[in-house]
């Protein structure tokens, strides 16, 4: 018999969720009993370290982010409620098959996790050599090991937070910060690059876009804007502040 908090927690997870299936089913799909754990309770097991998986734990989470506008590079992040992962999956077009809003779970025996710009990270074990606490899972046949996407669907809403409420339990989820205005943009005044926005009291915050989206060579709105993204950290221009990536052009709104 399947352990009671498991069960618990699967019949809430599902009650938002517009598909047939139960969570004695969902369960027994799973395979798992104490072995699944929450994004953050394996937040707390890895630190600042890396780990290397050898227990049968499980996570599982909704997809929060899509690869669609080239922003995000053969990675995509999951969130359960407690807290945000990015999984290491090293493919493209991840957008057809893990799409935002699906449920997907990882067995974390055999994967390794770390973190990287704030962010929770989990993919394979890198190289002795590797700069990164994580490496991308090389094939599908070894992401299909790891990684099960299930129809249960439930679109994740993104946090509201102001600037000066943005923290570190809140890298790797979608947060949306409203009130920003452009300060600093890279040259031509595009997206590409690092953008530095301001609250109205001059609290300022980050937006990276990749050279490589969709959106990259598009002009940064001069308007007040509100900004969703996947919240990072790191060095933009010499200071440490906080980063939000954006997933596509329309995460960036016209504030009213």
């Amino acid at each position: 018999m399947r352990h009671i908090s498991l069960y618990l927690f699967l019949l809430m997870l599902l009650a938002g969720c517009s598909v047939d299936k139960s969570a004695e089913e969902f369960a027994d799909s799973l395979d798992v009993e104490d072995g699944y754990i929450s994004i953050a309770h394996l937040r707390k097991m890895v630190g600042d370290r890396t780990v290397n998986f050898e227990q049968d734990l499980v996570i599982g989470g909704y997809v929060t982010t899509s690869d669609r506008e080239g922003n995000f590079y053969r990675t995509f992040c999951i969130d359960d409620g407690t807290a945000g992962v990015e999984i290491m999956a090293g493919m493209y077009d991840l957008h057809r098959i893990y799409p935002e809003g699906y449920y997907v779970t990882v067995r974390l025996n055999g994967c390794s996790a770390g973190v990287q710009n704030g962010v929770l990270q989990v993919g394979i074990r890198a190289a002795a050599y590797s700069n990164y606490p994580t490496d991308y899972f090389h094939s599908r046949v070894l992401i299909d090991r790891h990684l099960t996407r299930y129809d249960l669907i439930s679109p994740v809403a993104p946090i509201p937070l102001r600037v000066e409420q943005l923290a570190q339990d809140y890298c790797g989820r979608l947060v949306n910060v409203p009130s920003l205005k452009l300060v600093v943009a890279p040259e031509g005044g595009i997206w590409s690059g690092y953008c530095t926005f301001a609250d109205e009291n001059g609290h300022r915050v980050a937006v990276y876009c990749s050279p490589y989206a969709d959106y990259a060579q598009q002009e940064v709105p001069t308007d007040r804007v509100s900004i969703t993204g996947i919240l990072q950290r790191g060095e933009v221009d010499g200071e440490e502040m906080y980063i939000l990536k954006m997933r596509y052009e329309s995460d960036c709104g016209i504030y009213n």
